[in-house]
């Protein structure tokens, strides 16, 4: 009787050590399973248009042959991009929750990785020009402090890329260049008013007026005087 006792729990110690073993083989295949998965990485040129950290998510905005991106940019602290910068970005497909749409969840690019690989226009411009632009507005107009650095980009990449020949000669020769600001409707629609100019000697001539739209699409217009029409600047 003792012997076949002895041999039961011989033979149920074997099966525990086996259902253990096989516990042990089944939780290496799950961990190697998840590492098999890791999100691919993707990598690409382009070029860079702005941040936006306005969101419940950090965006970071490029372009490649007119085609708009798009990038989560929460965890790259780097902001020191400027508009036409050619960077290398390197991505993942990852998940995030749409905020106000019962936590939704939705797949998007999420940056892993940037560098700078070419200066853009207005890098080029900075390193040359050497001067902060000044800036004036009617203290009847009330703007943030974000606003007028948002505005300020925006002035900064147009005389960057103008063809205005007289913004090119003022860039060339280092005069300072200033610009003010202000609020108008024009065709039943709200613009920021921009009117660039050069400052010698206390006297001040204005050389341009830039029409910034309101709302979603922040579109940058040239004034054409002759014609009294804006002509959108890319």
């Amino acid at each position: 009787m003792k012997q076949f006792w002895s041999f039961i729990i011989i033979v149920l110690l074997a099966s525990c050590n086996s259902a253990t073993e096989n516990k042990t083989v089944e939780s290496s295949l799950e961990e190697s399973k998840i590492i098999e998965e890791k999100p691919k990485l993707h990598v690409d040129t382009l070029s860079f248009v702005a941040y936006n950290d306005d969101g419940d998510y950090f965006l970071l905005y490029a372009k490649k042959n007119k085609e708009d991106f798009s990038f989560i940019n929460d965890k790259n602290d780097d902001r020191s991009f400027l508009k036409g910068d050619v960077i290398e970005v390197i991505w993942k497909n990852d998940t995030i929750y749409i905020a106000g749409d019962g936590e939704t969840p939705e797949l998007a690019e999420w940056v892993v990785s940037t560098r700078k690989i070419k200066d853009g226009t207005v890098s080029a411009f900075r390193k040359h020009y050497k001067k902060e632009l000044k800036y004036n507005w009617s203290k009847e107009f009330e703007y943030s402090q974000g606003y007028l650095d948002q505005l300020y980009l925006v002035v900064e990449y147009y005389i960057a890329n103008s063809q205005n020949q007289l913004i090119k000669e003022a860039v060339e020769s280092k005069e300072q260049i200033e610009y003010s600001i202000e609020e108008q409707i024009r065709n039943n629609k709200e613009y920021t008013v921009i009117g660039i100019a050069t400052v010698s000697e206390h006297k001040v001539s204005t050389i341009q007026w830039l029409y910034y739209q309101h709302g979603d699409a922040l579109e940058l217009y040239e004034y054409d005087l002759p014609n009294d029409e804006l002509i959108k600047f890319e």
